[in-house]
């Protein structure tokens, strides 16, 4: 097994998310109404469907109290290949927010900005 190596980067150009261009997106259903819950959805290229979660429109995986605190962490999106995606407010959000192949491939994410990409096999850069 290879060690893990990272590249550090603010370009969110560099996620490999499959949602990255809803950052800040509400997302409205089909009768006109912000998103709530659970949804399921096919991305593109995708045979099976993924679970989505939003809150207010914004993919948002956390379950809050009365007074808005976050009382339990939930993926916003789960892919049926295995691939995880923590999201707050409508951008990812954690240490990891983005994990991929089974946690081989991991992103940190903070305020909405990539931070870090750490995978087992060396990162020298990423065109």
């Amino acid at each position: 097994m290879n060690s893990i190596k990272a590249i550090k980067t603010n370009d969110n150009n560099q996620s490999c998310s499959r949602a990255k261009q809803f950052i800040g997106v509400p997302i409205i259903g089909r009768d006109g109404k912000l998103l709530n819950g659970e949804q399921k959805f096919k991305f593109e290229n995708e045979e099976e469907e993924t679970v989505c979660r939003f809150v207010n429109g914004l993919l948002d995986g956390n379950v809050y109290d009365k007074d808005g605190n976050i009382v339990d962490k939930l993926p916003a999106l789960e892919y049926s290949f295995g691939g995880t995606e923590y999201w707050t407010k409508g951008a990812p959000d954690g240490f990891p927010a983005i994990v991929q192949n089974f946690g081989y491939y991991e992103e940190d994410w903070q305020n909405g900005t990539i931070q870090e990409i750490r995978n087992e096999i060396e990162l020298e850069s990423i065109e």
